[in-house]
């Protein structure tokens, strides 16, 4: 039978057992090593990848340690809330299709698969971009840990099919007996200003394979609203000179190797706290409420319903109040106690170093980032 998914699902075990020897050989398996465990034999790393022969075995020998010891390195801690949304009333775990916040390439969608590897809860698939996928050792780790490839294009007639393609899939992974809740980020790209707003056309591309009506397709897909929240932005820098960049020029082009580099500095810098909120999954008077308007405003109603959903969850830390007063050039939030003079420096030291080189806008933008949700 012809896999017509083949080209954008995520590899099966016999596929993973085939790509590890050869991607325990890599030079991102090299890098892996010296930064995450410099105190182990030189091929420790390179024999555990290529004695793996499952996604789970690689899940639960490789990758969960690593971003562990990772939060480690860095200094970083993780709490979460919201498992309980995962199990109906009798305990059964059900499929979902969970719309995230985007904050870091690679961390956001890990983070999330942590949380629930910890809690033994089913981890999920991950759509992610193919601009991640120029790098063949990149696309191997990435599609053995359960990835699947979101196509980008200037091409529209490529980005339609590769849309019905992908939302098909999404559909039969969440909606069929035995299979697995997806991942998938709220819009195309990084928040690079902090205003965490849904695409409609993500929306839009989850209804195309639906065959019922508006309030059938999306109540078979069970939204799960995931907001993330850091409290030391992952590349703050670099999201505020891409806008800035953007801004005087018209345009921003990425160089060859920068999401690579992004993925690197997420990893390598302190996050600080980070907290992973699960909400409950849209409620049927939510779908109806956007099912009752005409038809291109239903999209625009459930993107501001999950938008005010994510921005409820997301969890704000004294850092950001400090950003807030800073910029408003109050004490309202220090006067409050949401924040102490102590926050405010650690902030302050933590921007300036980050952009340092820069011009000097690029400060201002980053706090903005930092306080989009208050102010």
């Amino acid at each position: 039978m012809e896999d017509i998914y083949s080209d954008i699902r995520p590899f099966t075990d016999e596929e993973v057992a085939a790509a590890m020897p050869a991607l325990s050989r890599s030079m991102l398996i090299t890098m892996a090593a010296k930064v995450l465990y410099a105190d182990k034999p030189t091929d420790y790393l390179q024999k555990t990848v290529a004695g793996c022969r499952s996604v789970d075995e690689l899940q639960d020998k490789v990758v969960s340690k690593a971003l562990l010891r990772d939060l480690e390195l860095t200094h970083s801690s993780l709490s979460y809330s919201g498992l309980e949304w995962f199990k109906s009333g009798d305990g059964t775990v059900g499929n979902f299709v969970l719309v995230s916040t985007h904050r870091d390439i690679v961390l956001d969608p890990a983070l999330v698969q942590l949380v629930l590897y910890l809690n033994k809860l089913p981890t999920t698939e991950i759509a992610a971009g193919d601009n991640l996928l120029d790098n063949p050792d990149i696309a191997a780790a990435m599609r053995a840990n359960r990835m699947i490839k979101v196509v980008r294009s200037d091409n529209p007639r490529v980005v339609y099919e590769s849309s019905r393609l992908l939302s098909s899939y999404i559909r039969d992974k969440v909606t069929t007996t035995g299979g697995r809740s997806v991942w998938i980020a709220h819009r195309g790209g990084r928040t690079k200003n902090g205003r965490d707003c849904t695409e409609q056309g993500l929306l839009k591309m989850l209804d195309m394979s639906g065959k019922g009506t508006f309030f059938e397709n999306f109540s078979q897909l069970n939204l799960m609203p995931v907001a993330i929240s850091y409290e030391y932005e992952t590349c703050g820098a670099l999201k505020a000179l891409e806008l800035y960049k953007k801004e005087q020029q018209g345009f921003y082009r990425k160089k060859t190797g920068e999401d690579v580099n992004s993925m690197l500095q997420g990893f390598a810098q302190c996050k600080g706290r980070i907290h992973v909120a699960f909400s409950r999954p849209l409620t049927a008077e939510e779908l109806l409420r956007a099912d009752s308007a005409q038809r291109n405003e239903k999209f625009r109603i459930l993107a501001s319903i999950l938008d005010s959903r994510l921005s409820e969850s997301y969890k704000l830390w004294p850092v950001n109040y400090a950003a807030a007063d800073i910029l408003l050039g109050s004490k309202e939030y220090l006067e409050g106690g949401f924040y102490t003079l102590a926050d405010r420096e650690r902030l302050i030291d933590r921007l300036r170093r980050e952009s340092e080189g820069m011009p000097d806008e690029i400060y201002n933008r980053m706090l903005q980032l930092y306080a989009a949700h208050i102010i």
